[in-house]
């Protein structure tokens, strides 16, 4: 028995969850078992959203070409699963094969025995004598030390167990393990008298594999060093919460949806239309969301009510005027005037239910299909109602804020050349993110899918605690919250259009559509259906091939991967310190810390008050080649020495290329050409 003391993040991104192996400061190779609940620490984590980011994450995996374990699909499908925040970990020492520090002989390999009268047997040769106890070794006269062998088989199906002893070898009374050093194919048993080699070290077949894959016969088999990194790969989840109101709403919004038959009918398509009028800025956020508050309320304002709102509105504008005003020199008088604005969004948006105005965005979007792909997916909600859920602060209003002249004229040249010469609509700063990371399942031999039909899948396999009898059977998610700080970072839909026109082979819609950029944003949702979908559904949908209509959601992700490359400089943050949430609806996106401590230093901050052009610039200049060229260019513009990240990727780094941002030809055989980039002008 023994206890140690390890860091909360560490339970996450290494292998310290249920099914993992670990090797403990005392030098002893433990699986972990189990994990004891900290309730205290799941009071930011709304289960429902959690839920939704699980089912998301399982539709993604399957999507890059990976399989998910029957039993962790249904418990997320019933809402089985259960949610835990780990403050204590439990282990149990593995592998039980052990092997003399001397003589090389092994012990305790009857793979008839259960696992606990394995550990019975060993503690009965415990031997006291010395400074430290040790297991004696069963030889007689040798006065070695049993030590773990560090070697355990592995299977895709996400069973585990120790190195079996071919039979060939089991005929002996004392069998060695020679240890060459090198993969665990080069080893070999022993006869520890004579020397003599009694058989190679090589996996019997897994049942469940055998029966999944019964052409992979020579996969079926496989052992590999504890510590080589193929025992477990954990796979995280990591996502953007909304607070618990606004995420009861959109539980509302899509309960609705399935009430009405997942279609554009009913309350549902009111729902829509207020969504697609908020996403493309002709309605605001608050609006939104009060009206989705009056829509849930069964209070919807009558015609006969028309007129008393109206008059409540001009009140309340009335006020909200003198606030403005007051507020300057009354701090105190800040709440007031919040409260006005809130009464505001509530009026407009009962007099937009009774009047129907938001069938206005009819003149835009007319067809019901991307009305459909909008409110079906959660994302679409999350781009509006996170706006004011969370305390951004838009660089206009940081311009306006900076006291010293000399700051905020540099600051405001900065976000001139950002806009102007890079495509950019709006950045904000969002100092307070409430960021979720949790630990979705785990996978043996490798850490992501492969989307090639001929290679044998991934499987995801979730996690169960057997240190727990309540627990045995059911599949568990660890998760845990953090307040972090993001950039949020908006192109202009009028120059995305015209670029795709001009250089990713569009028809032209006319000057008209291309100047306002309410209808340039419309047009590119009615003719991208990429930027309607999750992510991980454009990584299936091109899997054939490059497809022109996705082209604005691929650029958007690479621009997202260019400045995440180059965020180290300017803010101390590597590439694995910050990832990324697309907003493909909004043609936007969010890079955060993924910090799971409630502190960050400062640094996205800092980049945003004094380096966002510096940032850009690094960017463009790091995306108009690799060092891996022409080798990458000829094969797509992406590769790991450039756009393609290790961690946080939600499509896996499918569809990127660097050719969208300075030209060049898209996918291994060159199916499609950028005749410029986006960015090929700076």
């Amino acid at each position: 028995m023994d206890t140690f003391k390890i860091q909360r993040s560490r339970l996450y991104t290494e292998a310290f969850l249920p099914g993992a192996l670990t090797r403990l400061r005392n030098q002893a190779y433990v699986k972990i078992v189990g994990a004891h609940n900290n309730d205290l620490a799941l009071a930011d984590v709304d289960k429902d959203q959690l839920l939704d980011g699980m089912r998301k994450f399982l539709a993604d995996w399957e999507t890059a070409g990976g399989v998910v374990d029957e039993g962790l699909r249904e418990a997320v499908r019933q809402n089985k699963v259960v949610v835990q925040a780990p403050s204590e970990i439990y282990a149990t020492p593995f592998p039980l094969l052990l092997k003399c520090n001397r003589c090389h002989a092994i012990d305790f390999y009857d793979p008839r025995a259960k696992e606990e009268q394995v550990v019975d047997a060993i503690k009965r040769r415990i031997s006291d004598r010395g400074a430290r106890p040790f297991v004696r070794c069963k030889m007689s006269g040798c006065v070695g030390h049993m030590v773990q062998l560090p070697y355990v088989s592995v299977h895709r199906c996400g069973h585990m167990s120790a190195i079996s002893v071919p039979h060939t070898a089991r005929r002996h009374t004392n069998i060695g393990f020679k240890d060459e050093g090198g993969s665990f194919f080069s080893n070999s048993f022993t006869n520890v008298e004579t020397r003599e080699t009694l058989g190679k070290a090589l996996q019997e077949d897994c049942a469940g594999c055998r029966a999944a894959y019964p052409n992979a016969e020579s996969k079926n088999k496989r052992g590999t060093p504890i510590t080589g990194g193929d025992a477990y790969q954990s796979q995280l989840l990591q996502y953007i919460a909304l607070s618990q109101s606004v995420g009861a709403l959109v539980s509302s919004v899509h309960s609705q949806f399935k009430a009405d038959g997942n279609a554009i009918a009913g309350l549902t398509g009111d729902i829509a239309e207020a969504l697609a009028s908020a996403i493309l800025g002709i309605a605001g956020d608050r609006e939104f969301e009060a009206h989705l508050q009056q829509v849930f309320s069964s209070a919807a304002a009558t015609e006969d009510d028309l007129l008393a709102i109206r008059e409540k509105l001009a009140k309340k504008h009335r006020q909200r005027a003198k606030l403005e005003v007051l507020a300057e020199d009354d701090e105190d008088l800040a709440d007031s005037l919040a409260e006005t604005v809130r009464d505001i969004a509530e009026l407009e948006g009962k007099l937009k239910q009774a009047e129907g105005r938001f069938k206005a965005v009819r003149s835009l979007i007319p067809d019901d299909d991307t009305l459909l792909a909008l409110i079906s997916q959660r994302r679409s909600l999350e781009a509006v109602l996170l706006r004011h859920d969370v305390r951004a602060r838009p660089v206009q209003e940081a311009i306006a804020d900076t006291a010293d002249v000399v700051a905020r004229e540099a600051l405001e040249q900065q976000w001139s050349a950002v806009r102007d010469q890079y495509g950019v609509e709006s950045i904000a700063h969002i100092p307070d993110l409430l960021v979720v990371l949790a630990a979705a399942g785990f996978t043996r031999e490798r850490k992501r899918p492969n989307m090639d039909p001929s290679a044998i899948p991934v499987q995801l396999n979730g996690f169960e605690d057997t240190n727990d009898e309540n627990l045995r059977g059911k599949s568990s998610v660890y998760a845990m919250s953090a307040r972090t700080e993001a950039l949020w970072i908006r192109l202009d839909a009028r120059r995305v259009l015209r670029w795709c026109v001009s250089h990713a082979g569009w028809e032209s819609p006319g000057e008209a559509i291309m100047d306002d950029i309410h209808a340039a944003h419309a047009y590119l949702l009615r003719h991208s259906p990429a930027l309607t979908m999750q992510p991980g559904e454009v990584a299936a949908e091109s899997r054939n091939g490059v497809q022109v209509e996705s082209a604005p959601f691929h650029l958007l992700h690479s621009i997202s991967h260019a400045l995440l490359a180059n965020a180290r400089r300017h803010t101390g943050y590597d590439d694995k310190s910050l990832t990324e949430y697309l907003l493909p609806m909004d043609l936007s996106f969010v890079i955060y810390v993924t910090s799971v401590q409630n502190y960050t230093a400062g640094g996205l901050l800092t980049l945003f008050q004094h380096y966002l052009q510096n940032w850009f610039d690094d960017a463009s200049r790091y995306a108009f080649n690799c060092a891996f060229d022409p080798i990458c260019s000829d094969n797509g513009g992406a590769c790991n020495g450039c756009l393609q990240t290790e961690l946080g990727c939600e499509t896996f780094n499918h569809g990127l290329s660097r050719s969208y941002l300075h030209g060049g030809t898209l996918g291994r055989a060159g199916e499609m050409a950028i005749s410029s980039g986006y960015w090929s002008d700076v």
